[in-house]
């Protein structure tokens, strides 16, 4: 599959639009790609055309998808919270109580 430059720099750029906050529109994608209405129009049908993208939606297909990351396209890195182990409950450090304070002792097998 041949790709145009500006087309393959459109699609990584749909990738990274798509996972960060807010709508994916025309003129953000014209202000982050660099291209003109003219350009960014070429580029949005040859990736319509070759079924990358969804026109109407300026939604990546799952091809779509697949090439974007493959052609080395990275979401932002979201901060996770780190992983924190719960503390463990009070009973498993407990020792076993096998008589109760006012039974006697007996003998235990």
């Amino acid at each position: 599959m041949q790709i145009s430059a500006s087309a393959k720099r459109l699609l990584k750029l749909v990738f990274v639009a798509s996972s960060a906050q807010g709508p994916v529109t025309r003129p953000r994608l014209e202000r982050g790609s660099g291209l003109s209405r003219p350009e960014l129009s070429a580029a949005l049908d040859e990736l319509a055309r070759l079924g990358l993208l969804d026109a109407q939606r300026l939604r990546l297909t799952l091809p779509g998808l697949a090439l974007a990351v493959a052609c080395g396209a990275k979401a932002k890195a979201t901060l996770r919270p780190a992983a924190t182990r719960p503390p463990p409950p009070s009973a498993l450090h407990a020792p076993v109580v096998l008589f109760s304070r006012r039974e006697a002792p007996r003998a235990v097998a």
